[in-house]
């Protein structure tokens, strides 16, 4: 029984630890994402954005309660840093989740920013995203600054906007 679950461990650590070599990490590149339409049918392009402004992007679902109270500090940063620049990007992470509930989640919390419905998980499953909310920021280079599952200080926005 004990050689059969470190079997089980090492197989497992085989298989993820070096996929996580490639996840978007703080020093890495952000890598742009497939999906162009946001839910409002607007198009993002993520290859444009990446290396001539920051980006914030916001990993949330609509069942996330540390979300929900997220979203009027990000409305707030977004007046500010989106004078400078930066652009903000929700991603709903499509993961027992609906667009339905995300339209209306995105209503009832006042989401300035476009968001983009994962529907079929690539997004999330390209970052590696492994818990909402989970936010990742860029400077105008596309390295990324921070990534953690809450907003960054502001100081980490003032660097990214340099």
């Amino acid at each position: 029984m004990r050689k059969k679950w470190s079997y089980t461990l090492i197989l497992a650590l085989i298989l993820v630890l070096p996929t996580a070599s490639f996840a978007q990490r703080v020093g890495s590149k952000l890598k742009p994402f497939a999906a162009t339409k946001t839910m409002a049918g607007n198009t993002i392009n993520m290859q444009e954005m990446i290396g001539t402004k920051p980006i914030m992007l916001v990993f949330w679902a609509s069942w996330c309660p540390n979300c929900l109270h997220e979203v009027p500090r990000i409305n707030q940063l977004k007046k500010i840093y989106g004078k400078k620049g930066m652009e903000f990007i929700g991603i709903n992470v499509g993961r027992n989740d609906s667009e339905t509930r995300a339209a209306l989640f995105i209503k009832k919390t006042g989401m300035t920013y476009p968001v983009v419905f994962d529907r079929d998980l690539k997004i999330i499953r390209q970052y590696m995203i492994i818990a909402v909310p989970t936010v990742i920021v860029a400077d105008r280079k596309g390295i990324i600054v921070y990534r953690g599952h809450g907003i960054p200080e502001e100081q980490i926005l003032d660097k990214a906007v340099k």
